[in-house]
């Protein structure tokens, strides 16, 4: 379990830490990770959000949206992932997010969870002429920094919610 801290603990962060502190005392809080969704659905907004756009945001960064959601991530998020985004202020963020969702939710969709297969090279040839290829370029394309800042201040809006007095 994370370490108890205090609103004026977390306030005191300097904000290159606060993400990833509260992050960190995020995951502690997960005692459930086949049912991560059931989980942070008990959760408070600002902890869902927080947790749900670092898990989303941490997959497309690293595999994009193929890789997000082949994973547990996108499997348990997709249908909360771009509402999370847009609630902490990445609203481009979340319109890309939306229009993954739309695809993988449709008949192009399936063919793309059907092309996984059940060895790593096939999930690695299904990247080949993905359709979600086009919005991970978009995805990665956006200002980072802005991402980070609108986290930023989304958490420190809200930092009641990840305190523990």
């Amino acid at each position: 379990m994370a370490e108890p801290m205090s609103v004026e603990a977390l306030s005191a962060l300097p904000d290159d830490r606060l993400d990833s502190v509260i992050y960190d005392r995020l995951i502690a809080k997960m005692d459930d990770w086949d049912n991560q969704r059931e989980v942070v659905d008990k959760w408070s907004e600002p902890e869902r959000v927080c947790f749900v756009v670092n898990a989303t945001a941490g997959e497309v960064m690293n595999g994009g949206f193929n890789q997000f959601f082949y994973n547990s991530a996108g499997r348990q998020f997709f249908e909360i992932a771009a509402q999370c985004l847009q609630t902490a202020g990445a609203d481009q963020w979340a319109d890309i997010v939306q229009r993954a969702c739309e695809i993988i939710d449709s008949d192009e969709g399936d063919k793309i969870v059907e092309s996984w297969g059940d060895t790593l090279e096939s999930f690695s040839q299904s990247y080949k002429d993905n359709p979600l290829n086009a919005l991970d370029d978009e995805f990665y394309a956006l200002d980072e920094k802005q991402f980070i800042a609108n986290m930023l201040a989304y958490m420190k809006a809200n930092l009641a919610s990840f305190a523990d007095a």
